[in-house]
């Protein structure tokens, strides 16, 4: 009797850590990213009452006698299935659909993973896991938004309020009509707006002047650098024409190429300077030269309505919010209009998801069992991909939950009772020596 009732608190002791297992699912029910877990059982040792025997002779053999002592942990396995997604509009908060990790790490270099990606900014503009404030890894972008590709992972510095960029102008798109009708030399005059390298505005004005050739007009361009006398930096020479066709349009790819040299920006030159020259190229495919008739009162010809319709150009602007595309890019969205990426968060993968271990705050350490964690970006080697704005719910499916809390509860009670049983076959075995 003895051994039935230790086999009775064996099957108590598994069925307790199985309601363990099951509280601490439903307990994070609404954990953001949790993964749930499972327990199996397994049957302990047997005790042999006696071997199997072979067929002899005119005997059958027999099947071995064994009685079970009790059972046993087999597993406690962690479900990676994917969870539902929410919605939450916090441009810092990140979801994974797919099996990947988001990669974390202390200021002692220790790696953890986790799939919570309510991440937020500290006051160095570093992303982070509030709970543990442990710093989100990635692939910062280098001063022209471009990640390289054989970029290691290190903390994400997102300078809201701080970085500032600017972009110097390349291209300009002049649209609109020259007037055919004005007189051989007649010109006209645009003040067009330009940024060089350093953010600086800079005016350039364009004078077309109506050449004594059919359908050309001389072109040249000049800067004001407060000198009194306007540098030339674009045009102004013999040949320096556009010639229109007969239907009034340009060649298509006519442009005006522009140059400042440091000496057209005057004397002394000032103590920041732009990268030099500053060229860029007027596009003029959009220009015509049409009749646009008289002007019924004064009987002049009517104006040209040639205009500067658009720049590539930008004056400084500063970081002001950032978003988080599908590849995991942190895009940054700057004062100036511009938006410019400025990292790209890192996944981990590793070749076995059940050997990993939890550590609390959400978060998963690599075994021996997981192998080494697999580190790169969104989108390859299996990691899945990166949403912004939305977080993933646990993976607890509260209806299983239940229905193995019920078993368990009564897996627990028979167990109870086959201690029970034991315990008074005893009593009457005590009882005989009355």
């Amino acid at each position: 009797m003895g051994s039935a009732m230790f086999t009775g608190v064996t099957g108590l002791r598994a069925h307790q850590r199985r309601l363990d297992v099951v509280a601490a699912n439903i307990a994070n029910v609404n954990t953001v990213g949790y993964r749930s877990s499972r327990m199996l059982f397994q049957d302990l040792f047997s005790q042999t009452l006696a071997g199997g025997s072979a067929p002899l002779g005119g005997f059958g053999g027999s099947n071995p006698l064994q009685i079970g002592l009790g059972a046993n942990i087999a597993s406690i396995d962690v479900n990676h299935g994917q969870g539902s997604l929410m919605t939450t509009g916090i441009s810092s908060d990140l979801a994974i659909q797919g099996s990947g990790f988001f990669v974390l790490e202390d200021i002692n270099g220790n790696a953890a993973y986790t799939r919570d990606g309510s991440f937020t900014l500290n006051v160095n503009g570093i992303l982070i896991e509030p709970g543990s404030g442990m710093r989100v890894q990635g692939f910062q972008a280098d001063e022209n938004g471009v990640i390289p590709s054989d970029a290691i992972a290190s903390d994400i510095v997102v300078p809201v309020g701080g970085q500032g960029i600017v972009q110097a102008t390349t291209t300009a798109t002049m649209t609109g009509n020259l007037n055919s009708d004005v007189s051989d030399g007649d010109t006209v005059t645009r003040t067009i707006v330009v940024y060089d390298s350093l953010g600086t505005e800079r005016e350039i004005s364009l004078v077309f002047t109506k050449g004594t050739t059919a359908n050309e007009w001389a072109w040249e361009a000049t800067f004001d650098n407060g000198s009194g006398t306007p540098a030339n930096v674009g045009g102004g020479g013999a040949t320096d024409v556009i010639t229109f066709q007969t239907d009034g349009t340009l060649a298509a790819g006519t442009t005006l190429a522009i140059s400042l040299e440091s000496g057209d920006l005057g004397t002394p030159l000032p103590d920041s300077l732009p990268t030099l020259p500053f060229q860029f190229v007027v596009d003029m495919d959009e220009v015509t030269q049409l009749s646009a008739g008289f002007d019924p009162t004064s009987g002049d010809p009517a104006t040209s309505d040639i205009a500067l319709r658009s720049q590539n150009g930008f004056p400084r602007g500063v970081l002001e919010s950032f978003n988080i595309g599908a590849n995991g890019e942190i895009n940054g969205v700057f004062t100036n209009g511009l938006t410019r990426t400025i990292a790209q968060v890192a996944l981990a993968n590793f070749a076995n998801l059940g050997g990993l271990s939890r550590d609390g705050d959400n978060t998963f350490v690599e075994t021996p069992s997981s192998g080494n964690a697999q580190v790169g970006r969104p989108g390859t080697g299996g990691r899945g991909t990166v949403s912004g704005g939305v977080l993933e719910n646990s993976n607890v499916d509260l209806g299983e939950e239940f229905s193995n809390l019920i078993i368990t509860q009564r897996g627990y009670q028979a167990n109870a009772r086959t201690i029970t049983a034991a315990d008074t076959i005893l009593q009457e075995t005590v009882n005989l020596v009355r």
